[in-house]
């Protein structure tokens, strides 16, 4: 009977370590679980961290560009009235000329000659517009500035490509410098 005792003991320590076994084994594998879940939730983290940072630098760039517009912009304003203000000097400088052309006619035996000497010499000087700087503006913006300002101020289409040359420099007047005389003087 002991015997029988002993190996019924013996039985229900063998499940009681069994159980205990599988409940080990349980949870070594909840753990394991948990340690997944736990990685894929880091990862998940760290990937929504990255989009935020990308989102971030994305606006960052943004802000940047709009600024930069913004700075452009203003920058043109101020060349559109420096060049308003340039275009009036002009005229007022070309209406006293005038006048004082129309006196010294009147005082020299050749008046109209003298008169037209005058304005070549004017038209001499060239265009009174800034230079072209490749940092600053946008050529095609630059280009129909100065034909703007080249209509205005009545220049022979002729004349264009020489005063355009006179106000470019950098890269554009290199480019210029390498064109035959034939196309470098037809705009």
């Amino acid at each position: 009977m002991e015997r029988k005792e002993r190996n019924i003991l013996r039985e229900e320590q063998d499940k009681q370590r069994a159980e205990q076994d599988r409940q080990r084994e349980s949870e070594k594998e909840q753990r394991e679980h948990d340690r997944i879940q736990q990685d894929k939730l880091d990862k998940f983290r760290l990937a929504q961290m990255e989009r935020e940072r990308e989102k971030e630098q994305y606006e960052k760039e943004q802000h940047e560009k709009d600024r930069e517009f913004e700075i452009e912009q203003m920058k043109f304003e101020r060349d559109k009235m420096d060049f308003e203000l340039q275009m009036k000097a002009t005229e007022v400088k070309k209406a006293s000329s005038v006048k004082s052309e129309d006196k010294e006619g009147e005082d020299n035996k050749e008046g109209p000659v003298a008169s037209s000497h005058t304005r070549q010499r004017i038209g001499a000087k060239g265009p009174k517009m800034p230079c072209f700087d490749e940092r600053c503006y946008d050529m095609d913006s630059f280009l129909h500035r100065f034909e703007v300002y080249a209509d205005s101020q009545r220049w022979s289409k002729e004349r264009w490509a020489v005063y355009l040359s006179a106000l470019l420099k950098g890269k554009a007047l290199e480019v210029y410098s390498r064109l035959p005389v034939k196309d470098a003087q037809d705009y």
